[in-house]
């Protein structure tokens, strides 16, 4: 007898053991966001990289990893962008991913993510093979727990190839504040578990796990068991005999029974004339239909209607009813079905063949989302620019965040091919330089720009600016490559005053020269200041902001140490639209963050963490009163909040 819920170990029988090795981070190879800066350790993916430095503790750390975004409110804002082609998204959805490697490739058996603040983001595990192939290991919604440190175990599926590269995809739509990583560690052995449990979620009994430094434990419990799996031990429904042999037996039934069997077909068939042949293997495949005698009831509707129906389909759904008959061929291969196409949820198995199979499509397509997609060389710059050749000129809005095989040739290419572009995201994107981006001064139609964490300078993008006079949303925050942000924003509220959210976050070379400008830019609905270190000191330059500005609804003005009740003031005064208001780190008091709960009427956000004069016990107060909004204040370990393995 077999019992499918314990691992059989056929790897070590000569010693009766199965060894592990247990591995932590060694790298970190890509991420789409991160809360610090490339100058800076604190709060940065590189902090993933590895054992962990703060579990059990509970809390805020700068020595964890940490996403730029949580909750909705980014969603919410002025700023705020639609998925192309929804439909693809699926029940589980992810806003961000982070590819870590570790010094030796495994067959993996567990994943073990050390989370320490907001935890319950993580939805999927990819493992990537040697060849580059990725293979899902987990999947799972985003959880709600409780708020203590853990490390979570998700199961994983057995696959068949070893691995040290692995991506972790986060969903955190529904967390309350920012969640934070402290490690994650992949163990594994070097041989391949038994293929009967092949793409099955595994556990195992008393193993032995070596570590990296060569000593030995026993890692019994590895996989916590279920309420259902424990029930399934107790009624013993688990155990059955071993299985046959099923690729011999299939190759034996090909080989000896199958050819007779067709012949007794064949028989009945002369016997019976009427009934259509059978296609043996030799003959011609039957002439399919070309229109409704192969699509059932869907034959009763005009094309257009079946045409509002597949609307609905993601991506993959429309490939599978191009295999119906040739009538759902033709429509579901229809142009007008891919105005729109959203590509980043396929990330994993997007290259140029299935870019290739797609363009016939594409004739009509305006928004295209690449993101996440070719990185490993899977996608060639060249390969991009001939699938941008044959759908690129109708194009309105291309987004090609964390895309590697983004270079100057790429966005020269993009400049020429898309006259009609309104829309540019290319954060993550570091290969491009100054000669790539004055390209994009051919472009006089932008009205989006998200150069999130480029190496853009300041001379191309106030080259940029001065011939888009369009420009609605533009995103900058942690470019580092900027040698005077003031400039820019001099630019701005001269040649782009139709302007309504600007995020500067973690411009270092901004000063109130540059914030005072942005009051000429009267549209301005948000405004991202945080982390400006060079505006510790604000002095008046706010108050250009808040008289020049009536419309703003988000204000985020994170670790301005010395911003206080003076510098809000005039924004209770003057911005009664306000929704979203961080002031983390300043010093202001409560009685300031009163009146803006009692005077703003929209208010939903309000984010006072490590604001000194602030208690916790007035927080309390706050969201007992005002309920509809959302009070954040962040905090470190406290010793009622330590880890718990899950």
């Amino acid at each position: 007898m077999v019992d499918v819920l314990a691992l059989i170990d056929t790897i070590t029988k000569e010693d009766n053991e199965t060894v592990f090795i247990e591995q932590f981070v060694s790298d970190v190879r890509d991420f789409s966001s991160q809360y610090g800066s490339d100058i800076s350790i604190s709060y940065t993916a590189y902090n993933l990289a590895g054992k962990p430095s703060k579990y059990p503790d509970y809390g805020d750390y700068p020595q964890a990893f940490v996403m730029r975004t949580y909750g909705r409110w980014w969603k919410e804002a002025p700023s705020g962008v639609k998925e192309f082609m929804p439909q693809n998204q699926g029940t589980i959805i992810s806003q961000d991913f982070i590819d870590v490697t570790f010094e030796q490739a495994v067959y993996p058996f567990q994943v073990n993510i050390y989370e320490i603040y907001n935890p319950g983001a993580l939805v999927r595990v990819w493992a990537r093979s040697l060849q580059g192939k990725w293979a899902l290991l987990w999947e799972g919604a985003a959880q709600a727990t409780r708020p203590m440190s853990r490390i979570f175990s998700p199961p994983l599926r057995t696959i068949q190839f070893p691995t040290n590269l692995l991506r972790l995809e986060f969903d955190h739509s529904n967390l309350e504040y920012y969640t934070e990583l402290d490690a994650v560690c992949l163990v594994g052995t070097y041989k391949p578990f038994p293929e009967n449990n092949l793409g099955t979620c595994h556990t195992l009994q008393n193993p032995i796990v070596r570590s990296r430094n060569g000593s030995s434990s026993n890692f019994s419990g590895l996989v916590s068991v279920g309420d259902i799996t424990n029930r399934v031990q107790e009624m013993n429904i688990h155990q059955f005999s071993p299985q046959v042999d099923i690729s011999n037996s299939i190759s034996s039934f090909l080989d000896h029974e199958f050819p007779s069997l067709l012949k007794q077909i064949e028989d009945m068939q002369r016997a019976t004339p009427n009934c259509p042949a059978l296609p043996t293997s030799s003959s011609p495949p039957p002439e399919v239909p070309p229109h409704s005698a192969n699509s059932g009831a869907f034959s009763t509707l005009p094309d257009e209607s079946i045409l509002h129906i597949l609307g609905y389909l993601d991506l993959k759904d429309l490939c599978r009813c191009a295999q119906v008959n040739r009538h759902f061929r033709g429509l579901a291969q229809d142009p007008h079905l891919y105005i729109e196409l959203g590509l980043r949820k396929f990330w994993h198995c997007v290259n140029p063949v299935s870019l290739q199979c797609l363009t016939p499509r594409l004739t009509y397509i305006q928004k295209l989302d690449m993101s996440w997609c070719g990185n490993y060389r899977d996608i060639s710059p060249d390969d991009f620019i001939e699938f941008l050749e044959g759908c690129g000129k109708n194009l309105t809005h291309l987004r090609l965040n964390c895309c590697k095989f983004v270079t100057d040739s790429s966005i020269e290419k993009i400049a020429s091919l898309c006259p009609k572009l309104q829309e540019l995201a290319l954060q993550n994107n570091t290969k491009v330089t100054s000669r790539g981006f004055f390209c994009l001064t051919s472009l006089h139609g932008l009205e989006r720009l998200d150069f999130y964490r480029t190496s853009i300078t300041k001379e191309a993008l106030i080259a940029i600016l001065k011939s888009s006079p369009q420009l609605r949303h533009l995103n900058l925050g942690s470019c580092m490559h900027i040698s005077s942000m003031d400039e820019v924003v001099l630019t701005l509220s001269k040649h782009n005053t139709e302007l309504v959210s600007l995020d500067l976050w973690k411009s270092y070379t901004l000063t109130s020269v540059g914030v005072n400008a942005l009051g000429k830019c009267s549209k301005l609905e948000e405004v991202d200041l945080g982390w400006c270190l060079s505006l510790s000191t604000p002095g008046l330059s706010l108050n250009s902001i808040a008289y020049g500005c009536p419309k703003m609804k988000k204000i985020f003005l994170a670790s301005m140490r010395c911003l206080s009740d003076y510098h809000l003031e005039p924004f209770l005064k003057n911005c009664s639209l306000l929704e979203q208001v961080d002031v983390l780190g300043c010093s202001v008091t409560a009685d300031i963050i009163s009146r803006l709960l009692r005077d703003c009427q929209h208010l939903k956000l309000v984010d006072v963490s490590f604001c000194d004069n602030i208690s916790e016990v007035q927080c309390d107060s706050w969201r007992r009163q005002y309920p509809n909004v959302s009070i954040k204040q962040s905090y470190q370990s406290e010793a009622k909040y330590r880890g718990i393995n899950s």
